[in-house]
């Protein structure tokens, strides 16, 4: 591989860590993804810094949590942030962005102007949205296009129409944003195979959640969507060896977030549980260790930070995530914690204090730092929302944060997470004032 590889990233949305066939998942088939794993490395300790769509999007594009950045609800625009795109256009990088992007205000579908996509070039997608089946997306220019295919179809072609234009002496960043399987979860025709009957249920969904029809038809429809964005992901790996660029691509797949489905008792995401907080990331890297899997500690936040490195782009000193690079070539990287943010829209009624100042929503924000045994989660009341032994309780069914005989555990996380939001400036439990939503 040549000193400047290219770097192909994609970007699934709502896709939770237990939904790989790698990951021994039952129910859902991920071939190309399993290959993918089987040729680089599988993260399996991979955390969404703050596992909402926009919050999310704006730590990968920044390598900051929302907390530095205002960031802490959907529809707001990233303003004046050092970002990653940038840094590989400055390195000489062709960037390109295909699909949903969510950083830019409330507008959908939403023409982004080339002054507000952070640094990349070329754009072929729209603000924000899922239409999966008739999708719309614009043109670099502006012109709105209806392309008349499944949406993650028409953005797979695209991207290998982009990648067809790069040589080796030309490196490319594109970022590939899938819709799915973010909701609605309605999957394409041939890839709705998984009926009711045929479910597994996690062993923390309660009776109430697996009785639910919507609860079953969304899992169902979920698992349905996550085969159909496999099946494009192989598509890219195909081209990818057909056209000799997989020699000298670093390809990564993660998502923004996961998704409950009934773990709980509870639905989507934004929660600090592993089915909302946990995310995939594997990466294959042509010059790096094959068919690893790591339990290394990593967050989104750590993202920018890696693959800049990766690629032999200066890290900017603005970006807080850690280089996590050495992992990909086999070694063992020492990583203590992540630390994650967020809020849960679980009040009933609040008082306007304790309500999202752009949402309106009634919310009660959380911290949480994972360890590699124990996560501890604290709401901004001080009250330690949870505590769970990880190793000896992956369903998170024991909550420790009143057992008398986890009390010393419990006062050297709550030590942890006092030391990681002082290194990160973090006000909390004092409120995050939002970025611009203009």
């Amino acid at each position: 591989m040549s000193a400047r590889p290219n770097l192909l990233f994609l970007l699934a949305d709502q896709w939770r860590r237990q939904a790989l066939s790698c990951h021994g998942n039952p129910l859902v088939r991920t071939p190309h993804l399993d290959r993918l794993a089987s040729e680089g490395v599988d993260f399996r300790r991979c955390y969404a810094t703050n596992p909402v769509c926009s919050p999310a999007r704006a730590t990968l594009q920044t390598g900051r949590y929302s907390h530095q950045t205002g960031f802490v609800t959907n529809n707001l625009y990233v303003g004046e942030e050092i970002c990653l795109a940038q840094c590989f256009r400055d390195a000489g990088y062709a960037t390109g962005y295909i699909g949903k992007w969510h950083l830019d205000g409330s507008a959908r579908p939403g023409f982004v102007p080339p002054a507000r996509r952070l640094g990349y070039d070329y754009f072929a997608g729209f603000n924000r949205g899922h239409v999966y089946h008739e999708p719309v997306y614009f043109s670099d220019d502006g012109e709105l296009r209806e392309p008349g295919i499944f949406e993650p179809t028409c953005q797979t072609d695209l991207a290998m129409d982009y990648m067809k234009g790069h040589t080796e002496t030309d490196p490319f960043f594109l970022m590939v944003s899938y819709g799915p399987p973010h909701m609605p979860y309605v999957p394409p025709e041939g890839f709705d195979r998984v009926r009711p009957e045929d479910l597994v249920w996690r062993a923390n969904v309660p009776d109430s959640s697996r009785a639910d029809e919507e609860v079953v038809a969304d899992l169902c429809g979920y698992y349905g969507l996550c085969e159909a964005v496999d099946a494009e992901i192989g598509r890219l790996l195909d081209y990818l060896d057909t056209s000799g660029l997989a020699e000298n691509t670093i390809v990564v797949f993660t998502s923004d977030h996961g998704d409950m489905h009934g773990s709980h008792g509870m639905r989507y995401k934004g929660k600090p549980q592993e089915e909302s907080l946990g995310i995939p990331l594997i990466v294959r890297d042509p010059g790096g260790a094959r068919g690893r899997e790591t339990d290394v500690l990593a967050g989104i936040v750590d993202m920018p930070s890696t693959f800049l490195s990766l690629c032999g782009v200066p890290v900017p000193q603005t970006m807080m995530g850690r280089d996590l690079s050495p992992a990909l070539a086999g070694q063992d990287v020492a990583t203590d914690c992540v630390y994650c943010e967020g809020h849960l829209n679980i009040r009933e009624t609040a008082e306007p204090a304790e309500r999202d100042t752009v949402s309106g929503l009634p919310c009660l924000d959380w911290r949480c730092v994972v360890t590699s045994r124990h996560k501890l989660a604290v709401d901004c009341t001080g009250q330690v929302l949870s505590l769970i032994d990880l190793v000896q309780d992956p369903y998170e069914l024991r909550n420790l944060a009143d057992d008398p005989s986890a009390l010393p555990l419990r006062e050297e996380l709550l030590e942890l997470l006092r030391e990681k939001g002082e290194e990160t400036g973090d006000p909390f439990p004092a409120a995050v004032p939002p970025a611009r939503g203009d």
